[in-house]
């Protein structure tokens, strides 16, 4: 069925060694071949792979498994390629295979996010002692520009669907008007400034591991700085009010995790008060929910009824990261599951 749609019936095997030339025209052949996210790339010289390759006790030809959209091989040695390809420094591998490992995970459904007419993005954060290992970013410009880790790790989600799983635009990539997002970014939370435990804790992962989580979305919104709501909860309640999709993930900077925090709230509080914040009339569900997602039973209710407009608490996750420059906030549309696919990083060691 996906074979009809992206009208690939079976991808040709790649040659180990498929250009040769200068450096300026081996670049120029990656592009025009469709190998790159459309950025220059690292060329990636046997030397530079095998550098990548020793910063992990994996064999090269080990099989890590299919990865979508076109459900194609991919092994350490492949990831390692790319990691070059994209920027990456030796020390990344780790979390470089362990990215690898959640794109090919079913529960984490690259096959239809990756096709979508939708222009969803993968996204990716890290927690434990690597991060700071690697020196990833979780302050001050974490999600922008400027750290080595964060922008090319991030840019290597991008680069695995393209060349270990065969994402083309127009031929199975059918965002009809993409993202920025979809280069991909990555960073770290703010562990040590945050009043909370970390997301990996939180998620069942012991404090001195290293996980890596990969998330989807389509976008996000920003605090509202108009708002006569302030900078708290009721200022992000109001600015959810109008988000889609079935999840939301929150990424709030220290000042305001603390001054959260401050109140009385725990991360299960705010996911709480969120859940019970967002609720709209039982006719609005009716007139403007599309009918897949409207519940059966949400129709019997009278029309002025009140009711949830996510499914559960658990529909919310809250991330701290950020500089403490400003008690900001982004709110990412999100899709199930909201807290993501997480994946060990020291396995991969």
């Amino acid at each position: 069925m996906q074979e009809t749609i992206s009208g690939i019936k079976k991808v040709p095997r790649r040659e180990r060694v498929i250009f040769q030339g200068t450096v300026d025209d081996l670049i120029k052949k990656f592009a025009e071949a469709g190998l790159t996210d459309g950025l220059p790339i690292v060329l990636p010289t046997e030397e530079r792979v095998n550098e990548m390759l020793k910063r992990t006790s994996h064999p090269p030809d080990e099989f890590i498994g299919l990865m979508p959209p076109e459900n194609l091989e991919v092994t350490v040695e492949k990831v390692a390629i790319n990691g070059v390809m994209s920027g990456c420094l030796p020390e990344h591998m780790p979390v470089l295979l362990a990215i690898a490992e959640i794109l090919v995970d079913p529960k984490t459904r690259v096959e239809s996010f990756s096709r979508s007419t939708g222009s969803f993005a993968f996204w990716a954060m890290v927690n434990g002692p690597i991060a700071k290992e690697i020196k990833m970013n979780c302050g001050v410009n974490a999600l922008g520009p400027g750290n080595t880790a964060n922008a090319t790790i991030g840019r290597s989600i991008r680069m695995f669907l393209i060349n270990l799983g065969g994402a083309k635009p127009s031929v199975n990539d059918m965002s009809t008007l993409g993202s920025p997002l979809k280069y991909g970014f990555a960073f770290a939370e703010n562990e040590s400034e945050s009043p909370w435990e970390p997301f990996h804790v939180t998620h069942g992962f012991e404090p001195e591991d290293s996980v890596v989580t990969l998330f989807k979305s389509w976008g996000y919104r920003s605090a509202a700085v108009d708002s006569p709501l302030g900078h708290g909860l009721p200022n992000i309640a109001w600015v959810a009010q109008n988000a889609v999709g079935r999840n939301l993930l929150l990424l709030i900077d220290p000042l305001l995790a603390k001054q959260i925090a401050k109140e009385g709230f725990s991360k299960k509080d705010v996911q709480n008060y969120l859940w019970h914040s967002l609720q709209i009339p039982a006719k609005e569900w009716r007139e403007f929910q599309s009918s897949g997602s409207t519940r059966n039973w949400y129709k019997q209710f009278l029309p002025e009824v009140m009711l949830p407009k996510f499914d559960s608490p658990e529909s919310f996750e809250i991330i701290v990261v950020g500089g403490q420059t400003n008690p900001w906030y982004q709110l990412y549309e999100g899709v199930a599951p909201a807290a993501g696919t997480s994946k060990s990083i020291d396995k991969w060691r």
